[in-house]
């Protein structure tokens, strides 16, 4: 189960640092969006299955999320993983689960301030495929 820390920052903060590992064990923080509904944290991967992320988790690797502000993976993803990190559990949710529809409205609530396109390309079936519940 994610750390009550953990789903703070999911919830309160605009963008966090996942950190997975490449296939030669190397760490990569990649900066995304994430949501909380019902004291459940979920993340999406905005290019779905594709999204490197998404494939590192697929793969069974590693999987963590840095305890700070993960904008700063926008710009330098080498600092975002200086971060301390928590190690957590990716559980996919299928694409016509009940819960999909209450994650899409958070997001759309959360980053309603975000560009359209943005916002839109996380509603997709390909991004609603690539959907978890983080613990």
């Amino acid at each position: 189960m994610a750390s009550d820390e953990l789903v703070t920052l999911l919830d309160e903060t605009e963008v966090v640092a996942i950190v997975t590992r490449k296939q030669n064990g190397d760490s990569l923080a990649t900066p995304i969006w994430s949501m909380v509904v019902n004291g459940v944290p979920y993340i999406r991967s905005a290019y779905g299955e594709t999204g490197w992320w998404c494939r590192h988790v697929r793969a069974g690797r590693p999987v963590a999320f840095a305890l700070g502000d993960g904008a700063i993976a926008e710009v330098d993803r080498a600092a975002a993983l200086e971060l301390p990190r928590e190690d957590i559990t990716l559980t996919p949710i299928a694409a016509d689960d009940e819960v999909q529809q209450a994650i899409s409205a958070e997001m759309e609530r959360k980053y309603a301030g975000a560009p359209r396109s943005s916002i839109d390309v996380m509603l997709t079936d390909g991004a609603l495929d690539a959907t978890f519940r983080v613990s």
